[in-house]
Parts: C-alpha cells; sequence; structure tokens
C-alpha cells in the first residue's frame, strides 16, 4: 500500500509538473521608436492614446523607467541583453554585441532555448538590416517588407522622405505601421495554432522622425495647442558635453541646420509627433483587439515599452541623445494573466535593463547569470514595494562607433540627477551637473516632464550633496561595471561652459 502510495505521489507530481510546463505563458512584447511619456496614463495633458490607456488600466505602470542611453541601439542592446553598455562596448548603433560577446544568450534567445517560438516583426534590434541578430528569433526577422512607405507621394503637406512631416489623407496601411500591425494579427494566428508558447516582439516605427501619419490622426488635435511655451534657451551652466552636437533633426529637408525653430515650426512638428503617438496607439489597440478575440489575452504576458525618451523643443533642444531626464525616461507597461491590483502605477524607479530577468521570472525559465538587472515582479505583485534607490544612465560623446573621447554617467535619484563627464582615454573628471527636482528654478515640472533649467553644480551651497552623489555613482559604477572601470572622480578639470557646435547632419536612428 505504501509503495502505491508513493506512487501515486509521483504520477501526481509528473502530470502537475506536465500541466504547468505545457501552458507556459505567451510573451507580446510591443515597442515604441522614440516614444517618451506622451500617453495619457502619464500625465500627458495634450495626446489621445486611448488604446495604450486601456492597456494600462489592466496592467502595472512603471512611472519611473529609465533607460541605459538615450538613443536607440544601445537602449535596446541593453534591454535585449540584459548588460550595461558598457558591459557589451555597444554605444552606439553601429556598435555590434556580438563582437565582443559572440555567445551571450538574449532575452528572446533565453526564450527560444526552452521551448519557445520566438518571432520578431519591425523595428526590435534596430531599424537597420546589417544590426539584426537571427541567433535570437525561430525564424528570419522582418524588419519590412516590400510596399512598407515612409512617406507618401500624394501632394499633401511636406512630402518626400526628407521632410521632417507629412500629411497624408490615406488609410492606416498607406504608412509602414499599419502594414505593420495587419502583419502581426496574422502572425498571432498561426502562432495560436502552434503547439508551442510563442514570444511575438512588435515594433513600431514611430513616432520617429519623420513625423509623417494618416490625415486622421492629426486632425485629432488642435494646431493651437501646441505652443511651446518655453525661454527658448539651453540649459544654463552646463559644459560643452551636455548637449548632443549630431543634428538628427536638422538633418531634414527645410529644417535649420542648428535646430533653431521659430514658433510656427516648432508648433507643426510637436503636432506631427502627438499625431504619429495617436497613429501608433490605433495599431497597439488593433493588436489586443485581436488577442481578446483569438482567445489569446489571458495567457499572455504584455510589454510595452519605449527605447528612450524624447524632446520636442523644450529649452531649445530637439530629439534624444542626452542625460537630461525627458531623455532617459521611458514608458514602461507590463501586463500579467493573474495581475493584482490592474490599473496602479508604481513610482519606484527602475531600469529598462531589469526587463530581462523579469520577463523570464514571470514565465518560470531558470535565471540566467550575469545580468546587470533585477526582477521586477515585486512591484508587479505589489505597486508599493520598493525599487531602486537610484538608477544609472551614460552617454558618449561624440556619438559615433569609434572608442569614445568623453563618457557622461548618470546618476538619478528621487530628487535629484548627478551627472559626471569623464576624459575616456584618463578616466579624469572634465565637468560635472547636479540638478535637483524639489527646486522650481533649477527643474520645472510641466504637462508630466521635469525640464531641467540649470545646472549647480558649481554652487557652494551643494558641495555636500555633490559629494555624496558623486560617492554613490563611484559605488555603483564599481559594483555593475565589468571589468570594473575606474571612473572614480578626480580632480575636476572644468570644459568651457558654452553651446554645443553644430556638425555634421544626422537622420538618427
Amino acid at each position: 500500500m505504501q509503495k502505491l502510495f508513493c506512487l501515486l505521489a509521483c504520477l501526481c507530481t509528473i502530470l502537475s509538473s506536465s500541466w504547468i510546463h505545457a501552458t507556459p505563458p505567451n510573451i507580446l512584447f510591443i515597442a515604441v521608436d522614440d516614444l517618451r511619456t506622451a500617453l495619457g496614463c502619464y500625465g500627458d495633458t495634450l495626446v489621445h492614446s486611448p488604446n495604450i490607456d486601456r492597456l494600462a488600466s489592466q496592467s502595472r505602470v512603471f512611472q519611473r523607467a529609465y533607460c541605459m542611453q538615450a538613443v536607440c541601439g544601445p537602449s535596446r542592446t541593453a534591454l535585449l541583453t540584459g548588460r550595461l553598455p558598457d558591459n557589451t562596448r555597444v554605444w552606439h548603433n553601429r556598435n555590434m554585441f556580438r563582437e565582443t560577446h559572440p555567445t551571450l544568450v538574449t532575452l528572446p534567445q533565453h526564450f527560444m532555448n526552452n521551448g519557445y517560438h520566438t518571432v520578431s516583426l519591425g523595428k526590435i534590434f534596430s531599424g537597420d538590416a546589417r544590426e539584426l541578430d537571427p541567433q535570437s528569433w525561430s525564424e528570419p526577422e522582418i524588419l519590412k517588407q516590400t510596399g512598407w512607405k515612409n512617406s507618401v507621394n500624394d501632394g499633401s503637406g511636406t512630402s518626400g522622405k526628407s521632410g521632417p512631416w507629412q500629411i497624408a489623407d490615406v488609410p492606416d496601411d498607406g504608412y509602414s505601421d499599419g502594414k505593420l500591425a495587419s502583419l502581426a494579427i496574422e502572425k498571432l494566428a498561426s502562432l495560436k495554432a502552434n503547439d508551442k508558447p510563442f514570444f511575438l516582439a512588435v515594433g513600431f516605427f514611430k513616432p520617429h522622425l519623420p513625423f509623417n501619419a494618416p490625415k486622421r490622426y492629426w486632425d485629432l488635435y488642435d494646431p493651437e495647442s501646441f505652443d511651446l511655451h518655453d525661454d527658448g534657451k539651453q540649459v544654463d551652466q552646463v559644459s560643452i558635453h551636455a548637449h548632443h552636437s549630431h543634428r538628427e533633426l536638422g538633418g531634414y529637408r527645410d529644417v535649420p541646420e542648428d535646430e533653431h525653430l521659430d514658433a510656427a515650426m516648432t508648433r507643426k512638428l510637436r503636432h506631427g509627433y502627438y499625431a504619429c503617438v495617436s497613429y501608433v496607439d490605433a495599431q497597439i489597440g488593433k493588436l489586443l483587439n485581436e488577442m481578446d478575440r483569438l482567445g489569446l489575452t489571458e495567457n499572455t504576458i504584455v510589454v510595452l515599452w519605449g527605447d528612450h525618451g524624447y524632446s520636442l523643443g523644450e529649452k531649445d533642444r530637439w530629439c534624444k541623445g542626452t542625460n537630461f531626464d525627458r531623455d532617459a525616461r521611458v514608458p514602461l507597461i507590463i501586463r500579467t494573466p493573474s495581475m493584482k491590483q490592474p490599473g496602479a502605477s508604481t513610482i519606484s524607479m527602475v531600469e529598462l535593463v531589469d526587463l530581462y530577468p523579469t520577463l523570464t521570472s514571470l514565465a518560470g525559465l531558470a535565471p540566467m547569470d550575469h545580468l546587470d538587472g533585477r526582477d521586477l515582479q515585486p512591484m508587479i505583485d505589489d505597486p508599493n514595494a520598493p525599487g531602486r534607490n537610484e538608477v544609472l544612465g551614460q552617454f558618449a560623446r561624440p556619438f559615433n562607433r569609434n572608442t569614445p573621447d568623453f563618457m557622461g554617467y548618470s546618476l538619478r535619484t528621487n530628487t535629484h540627477r548627478y551627472t559626471r563627464w569623464i576624459s575616456w582615454a584618463d578616466q579624469k573628471t572634465v565637468a560635472e551637473e547636479l540638478y535637483d527636482y524639489t527646486d522650481r528654478t533649477c527643474a520645472s515640472h510641466q504637462s508630466g516632464y521635469w525640464i531641467e533649467q540649470r545646472n549647480i553644480a558649481d554652487q557652494p551651497e551643494q558641495k555636500t550633496t555633490l559629494v555624496d552623489l558623486s560617492a554613490r555613482l563611484d559605488e555603483m559604477l564599481l559594483q555593475r561595471i565589468k571589468p570594473k572601470s575606474p571612473v572614480s572622480a578626480q580632480p575636476t578639470k572644468k570644459e568651457p561652459i558654452q553651446k554645443s557646435k553644430t556638425k555634421k547632419k544626422s537622420k538618427g536612428s
């Protein structure tokens, strides 16, 4: 009898284990290019984003999520490898992590190795076919297909690839993101018919420049609502390293190369950005609706993220590429089938590099070694659970594929941001920045965005704070950078305080 009992117990264990492994959660992994927190669920007062806001009402919204470097290639590499830019040597879109870590297992690759069918549609690793990663996917990545257009030459608005915006009276599939949504919907049906769980990554191209979207999305907005109430000056008292010198917007037709725009062009571009956000929001809504129709929602983890923030003329700055808060802060929304307190936000600070261990944990996969992130599941279970005491960011100067001349490491706490610029060759400090977000003369808060006004690092009364945050950055870099780089603060050799000089035009990524 005892042997029979043991046999039955073992059989129950096997059956239970088989059931668990037979029904692992699917993953819908939605990336949105250049999306700052321009969503209703983040407090943006201008945007029309009903579909993402509906997803947010069923999810955990991370109000204080930050990317590792505010440009697409390094940010996406950090997220998808679970490693910081210094640990992969990816500081530019043309840096390839496989060149330094050929056997590294990426997030989707880890799922594939554990029985998932992994699929990449649109911009996930990169928008350039030279930078795709076939090792991560069960089938060839589809970046774009024949007929996917970034512009429509119909005579409306500013047409052509070199224009910074376009208003075309076309259906959603007149542009690439509409076609991408249709392809993703088709793929969902085939994935449901598969006998494997899936990891479906869908990377939307907008609101990246040019701001081209169907007319119906432009019509959602009153153009007058996009007037920029700003002093038109760059952040005060910062070195030449703080502001990027590569001119992404300035590389488009009819845009001043120095990106100093008049009020009319500023209004038009801001309008175009928000039209693109609403356009992408509609495509995401279609995808989520199809999930419901197919009966996939109840067993699918949905993650929506932006690769970095974005600036729309505030403090005379456009696009990304800095360590300022609105470039570094990103939307991050996670919905799980068993979500507790759905719709609640967390204000705990997190990093995009945390997504790798989080999804691994949520799916019940074995954890990977040597990741630089932390599991966010405690905050998914309880929005009041603590996050990081500080988050890390960085940016290299100049922005090219070569070894940096300078690197800016930035530490964000609940109340401050401290940034240290070092000379890469000798690791010596050349400039420092300090912003106090509790001081409205130092940083203002407008429609959900922090906008730095002036650097206070040189003020004598800030010395204690500066020393404390500098020591905290030293400790973080010592713990997290491998191999450890001697980037402790050295006697500061201050660079001249002046505005960045215009360099070669670039359309960015």
